[in-house]
């Protein structure tokens, strides 16, 4: 499973960081962190620090062209972000479900793309954005969901 998203994976990301309203300096920095680590240019980097400070609406962006594996991956790092601050209130929950849903994985691999992600995020530090391991995201995801391809 290779580390790479296009820019509507991170868009969809966003709307959960958005979902009460704002997002906090560290869930802007760790989506930005995830960004570039999935290989993001430039330029759609940028357009992700535009939707972190303007908000975007989940149904303006198109997932329609993600492969599972991509599904996964965008749902692993929306469920980080969403925990990211400490604090996943009740609109968070309710927009990484609605994502769930529109990334139409079954609910059994959404729960273990989120579970790779908790699995990353105890590692020492890696609750924190500029030392969570992407590399090791996508090779717990290649374990726990290994018929993704």
């Amino acid at each position: 499973m290779s580390l790479s998203l296009p820019l509507q994976s991170f868009l969809s990301i966003a709307t959960v960081g958005w979902a009460d309203g704002w997002m906090r300096k560290t869930e802007i920095a760790g989506l930005l962190r995830a960004a570039e680590a999935c290989g993001l240019s430039d330029a759609d980097r940028a357009a992700v620090g535009e939707a972190a400070k303007q908000g975007v609406d989940l149904d303006s962006v198109d997932l329609g062209g993600l492969d599972p594996r991509e599904r996964a991956l965008t749902y692993a790092i929306a469920s980080w972000l969403a925990k990211l601050d400490g604090v996943t209130n009740a609109e968070e929950m309710k927009q990484l479900a609605l994502l769930g849903r529109r990334l139409d994985l079954p609910q059994r691999q959404l729960d273990l793309a989120a579970s790779a992600a908790m699995d990353v995020a105890v590692l020492p530090e890696g609750h924190r954005p500029e030392k969570f391991d992407f590399d090791a995201l996508a090779a717990r995801l290649r374990e726990k969901l290994p018929s993704l391809k």
